[in-house]
């Protein structure tokens, strides 16, 4: 039997599975509880948050043989079926290369026929802003008065796209990115399951690829597998993501801080080097000192990083100065439009870095107006000494002014 990728092996089976999306399956659940289940629903958001596999969880809801229920038995035939995508009555098409008048004439002409087997004939259309307009347009009566065996589910990444003519005939669910907490939780039971010893620092590292898309988290962690093995260094993890190690980056910001050049341009040669790619690394340094400049104004490190990390960064957060630290922010995630563009990265990191230490201000502002407070009082007090003493008398002028 071929390899099942773990994207396709965790793929949620019930409602109760799907990460970080509570909102939409409360809404789906009560809906097929009261029978007030809608007869087109869109699915939008950023990618690998869930959106098919919800699709896919509501057709067998829909269609279970114990149901219309939320909570599919997963073992009948229709559920079966609609999990392996041989369904006769569940069609998955493809928005993008099925986009043309012909296909949704195609989907008219079939959805006027009773379902073969199941309670409801399903059409699942993905990424369906591919659809043309001519298409949307042939598509809006059915749409909108379908015979009532029949429900639409469309999924998008671009919602924004979608005529509002469309929008309007669908009941919209607007899907979340995952936190990072979910997420690095998430795939500490599944690194369990799989009997994979990764480390939470590399997890959060995977964590922070993905950007909020579980599916990316699971590629990434197949990734590394097949690369690493079972039981990764940290130093293993990052090169086989073609990452930038978090201790070099925390190194980085502790050499900032510290205003130490000599230790920045050795850091930026090593990188360069290593032929990693210098736009990351000023995107993950500007993202290290936003985790900085936060553990210094909260008191505590974000929760989503690994314990390590956050006691390095409570560590650096008491060397460091508000006003000193929003600089460097300012500086270095300044520079990545910079670095990108630059015929020479590497000499545009390096000044964007040098200028960071140079300029960074040396006091906190409420420390400079305190100082500028105590001149302001001092010269005025010499101001008042010498307009009482420089005249005979204690007068402040001389006596023969004349208009």
């Amino acid at each position: 039997m071929s390899y099942l990728v773990l994207a396709r092996k965790w793929r949620p089976q019930t409602f109760d599975d799907m990460t970080g999306q509570e909102h939409v399956v409360r809404t789906i659940g009560n809906a097929i509880k009261m029978d007030r289940v809608a007869h087109a629903y869109l699915f939008c958001g950023p990618r690998g948050v869930g959106k098919t596999t919800a699709a896919r969880l509501l057709a067998k809801a829909l269609n279970c043989e114990q149901g219309p229920t939320a909570n599919p038995c997963g073992t009948c035939r229709a559920c079966t079926e609609i999990t392996s995508g041989t369904s006769v009555d569940v069609a998955e098409i493809d928005g993008a290369s099925n986009n043309g008048v012909e296909n949704v004439r195609e989907i008219r002409e079939n959805a006027k026929y009773l379902p073969q087997r199941d309670r409801h004939k399903i059409y699942i259309i993905d990424e369906v802003h591919m659809l043309s307009g001519a298409a949307f347009n042939a598509l809006l009566k059915t749409l909108e008065e379908p015979p009532g065996h029949v429900k639409f589910i469309f999924a998008t990444t671009e919602a924004h796209k979608l005529p509002d003519t469309i929008l309007s005939r669908c009941q919209r669910h607007n899907f979340r990115r995952i936190s990072a907490a979910r997420m690095l939780q998430r795939l500490k039971e599944i690194c369990l399951a799989e009997k994979a010893g990764i480390s939470e620092q590399s997890l959060s590292l995977v964590v922070r690829q993905s950007e909020g898309g579980m599916r990316d988290a699971l590629s990434l962690l197949d990734q590394i597998l097949a690369s690493c093995g079972p039981d990764p260094t940290d130093e293993a993890v990052a090169e086989a993501m073609g990452a930038i190690d978090r201790t070099v980056v925390q190194d980085f910001a502790e050499a900032l801080v510290r205003k130490d050049a000599k230790r920045v341009l050795g850091r930026v040669d090593e990188v360069f080097n290593r032929g990693l790619d210098l736009k990351r690394l000023a995107e993950e340094l500007a993202l290290q000192l936003r985790h900085l400049f936060v553990t210094k104004s909260l008191g505590e490190a974000p929760q989503e990083l690994a314990e390590s990390e956050q006691k390095a960064l409570l560590a650096l957060a008491k060397e460091a100065d508000t006003a000193q630290l929003s600089r460097l922010f300012d500086i270095v995630h300044g520079c990545i439009w910079d670095v990108s563009r630059a015929a020479q990265p590497r000499l545009a990191l390096e000044m964007a870095l040098l200028k960071a230490i140079q300029l960074s201000p040396a006091g906190s502002i409420p420390d400079l107006l305190a100082r500028v407070e105590r001149l302001s009082a001092g010269l005025g007090a010499e101001g008042a000494t010498k307009s009482t003493s420089g005249a005979p008398g204690g007068r402040s002028g001389p006596s023969n002014f004349r208009v």
